[in-house]
């Protein structure tokens, strides 16, 4: 859908009614203890009786001159219609005292899934920047995988046919340009090309200024707001993109620790790294016009919330006015792995990629030992398999992919893996390490003994907070956000200016419940930058609740997988269109909440026409089966 005038006074007019009000980044002023920032609720006079329910929002000051006020009330659990809280970190303005920052007892907290009703979340389909110019689309056949999500980001334009070919309109007319530039930057395969319309993020769209923008230094900052995206990922690129198509006129500075544009990563463990995509393949292609200064090959190395700046390094600071965190996540690796050895390495970025393709050349390697189970290992054994490589999966849990399909689907995985030629190795790991220069030779706990040339670690990511550490900001297992993607502190603040998107932001989908995950997928990481720029453009209290629903997609030796929602919430699971015998199905998740059944996702094997029709379902609940009465009255 599409949103022709969703900001009524965007950041780039006259703002006096804009909830979030920029200014000069610098110490607090003296005198002035709990004063909150520009562009929050002011404080009324006391009121009388208890608090009104339903309306929460953070009113943060200075940590270092709190002001008495009475314990924060924390709703009980989400009610339905209202604002989501996110568990514990939205507090009450009461009895016209700010509040301070309470540290909470360490004491372990229980959340429990708050119910969802079918009509309390918003429609599916992100909301999009209208365009008012055709464009013409093309699709590079040798490179589409028929995935499909170029149909559901855009009907009026893709169409999957019954025999599984894709079918398109080269020429879009601007009601539906829009969507279809959205399907451009949602193909994994970078395989859609787009011509014409309006220049996504300003850079030679009508009506825009044309000029470059401005560097960094106080000649500029006298008279320009700044906004700077810290990550240089495909979420940083979508926010930014979205920053200016919003109308924001100011400084844009992207910074980003490789030295490179955003590309897409999903096709690093397989199409990259068997040589078929190169590097400018992956480059996305849908805001190259992007009206930005990129900093790249910058690393960050930490945050002052306080005076609004980034440490670079080097000792560089660099102030903002508005922040987007969005550096995403790193591989992990493992503790006792050889952390020197040319033999043993990730895949996270092209780099790594690159390195990979060569060592294994330059081991000849023959046999490829890879540990983890999850999407990256398993894509990594059908790249080795297809090169005529001895591969062994190593897996900490039984079955593949349990954790993001579950144990039933997941043995489905296992045995297309198996018939492929895999050797896969469920519930075992490896004791010891030993690197003979010639060959790498693995003890598992089982007893037995790998030699192998080349060993590759998909164990999963963690997200990139280090450099926020000591930034006030609530970093355990990535940015905590509130429901609109502000940013959170330690102390349950959210912040007006600081928003988060992507892999490392941990948000509540109301869809779903009220406990904060990270979700790591492409699409994922366009919608979240998109929702992230809009919510820090209109403030805390004008902001949209971010409630999407999860895509993503694998293709194990040949065998296209495809998801939507998150299947690790499913309870159960029923297979409502084909068998898994034949390994071409529909499966259903869902899980029981007092509004009855939540379909939480949906997968499909080889059926990507047939998933379409199960989107709209995510996050909606049927209604009780009742047990028929069998006693017949006489």
């Amino acid at each position: 859908m599409t949103d022709p005038d969703p900001l009524a006074d965007p950041l780039t007019g006259p703002l006096p009614a804009v909830p979030v009000t920029f200014r000069q980044p610098g110490p607090p002023q003296p005198g002035q203890p709990g004063q909150p920032y520009p562009g929050y609720p002011q404080p009324g006079p006391p009121q009388q009786g208890p608090p009104p329910q339903g309306h929460w929002y953070p009113v943060p000051v200075h940590p270092q001159q709190p002001v008495p006020m009475p314990a924060p009330h924390i709703p009980a659990q989400h009610v339905p219609a209202q604002p989501a809280p996110a568990q514990q970190y939205l507090v009450h303005q009461h009895q016209g005292q700010l509040p301070v920052p309470q540290r909470r007892p360490a004491v372990p907290v229980e959340h429990r899934p708050a119910p969802v009703p079918t009509d309390s979340f918003e429609p599916v389909h992100p909301v999009l920047v209208s365009e008012a110019e055709p464009v013409r689309v093309s699709v590079d056949n040798n490179r589409c995988h028929i995935y499909g999500i170029c149909q559901q980001e855009a009907p009026e334009v893709f169409r999957i046919s019954e025999g599984g070919s894709l079918h398109y309109t080269r020429s879009v007319p601007a009601e539906f340009a829009a969507q279809a530039r959205q399907a451009v930057r949602c193909c994994p395969m970078q395989a859609i090309a787009i011509r014409g319309g309006d220049a996504p993020g300003g850079g030679s769209a009508v009506g825009r200024g044309a000029a470059r923008p401005l560097r960094s230094g106080t000649a500029a900052r006298s008279s320009r707001r700044r906004i700077v995206v810290a990550g240089g990922g495909l979420a940083g690129l979508s926010a930014a993109t979205r920053l200016r198509d919003r109308g924001f006129d100011g400084e844009l500075v992207l910074v980003g620790e490789e030295s490179r544009r955003p590309y897409s990563r999903p096709p690093l463990s397989k199409q990259y790294l068997a040589g078929v995509l190169d590097d400018e393949d992956l480059t996305f292609r849908a805001d190259e016009t992007l009206d930005a200064h990129w900093l790249l090959d910058t690393r960050l190395i930490g945050l002052d919330v306080e005076r609004r700046t980034l440490e670079l390094r080097g000792g560089e600071r660099l102030p903002y006015d508005g922040l987007v965190l969005a550096t995403g996540v790193d591989a992990k690796r493992l503790p006792e792995a050889p952390v020197f050895s040319d033999r043993v390495r990730t895949i996270r970025t092209v780099a790594d990629a690159e390195a990979v393709r060569r060592a294994m050349h330059a081991a000849r390697a023959h046999h490829v030992v890879i540990l983890g189970g999850g999407f990256v290992g398993c894509e990594l054994a059908c790249t080795a398999r297809e090169h005529g490589m001895d591969v062994t999966l190593v897996v900490h849990s039984a079955p593949l992919l349990r954790r993001v399909l579950g144990k039933q689907i997941g043995t489905v995985v296992g045995d297309i893996q198996r018939r492929a030629g895999v050797d896969v190795r469920l519930g075992t790991e490896i004791t010891d390490w030993q690197d003979h220069g010639d060959v790498l030779r693995l003890r598992l706990d089982d007893g037995s003994v790998l030699d192998c040339d080349f060993v590759v670690l998909g164990l999963g990511s963690e997200p990139r907070t280090e450099w926020l550490r000591g930034s006030g900001l609530d970093v355990s297992d990535g940015v905590l956000c509130d429901p609109t993607c502000h940013a959170v502190d330690q102390w349950g603040r959210a912040h007006p200016n600081i928003v988060a998107a992507g892999d490392v932001a941990r948000w509540p989908n109301a869809r779903f419940d009220s406990q904060p995950r990270r979700v790591e997928h492409l699409i994922h990481a366009v919608e979240m930058g998109q929702h992230a720029a809009d919510s820090l453009l209109r403030g805390p209290d004008r902001a949209a609740r971010f409630t999407p629903v999860p895509r993503f997609w694998s293709e194990q030796h040949g065998t296209r997988i495809q998801a939507v929602g998150s299947p690790a919430l499913g309870k159960e699971v029923e297979v409502v269109e084909g068998s898994l015998r034949s390994e071409r199905f529909v499966a259903r998740y869902t899980r029981a909440t007092d509004y009855g059944p939540q379909t939480v996702a949906v997968v499909a094997f080889d059926m990507p026409l047939e998933l379409l029709a199960y989107r709209d379902e995510i996050g909606r609940t049927r209604p009780h089966t009742r047990t028929p009465n069998r006693r017949r009255r006489r």
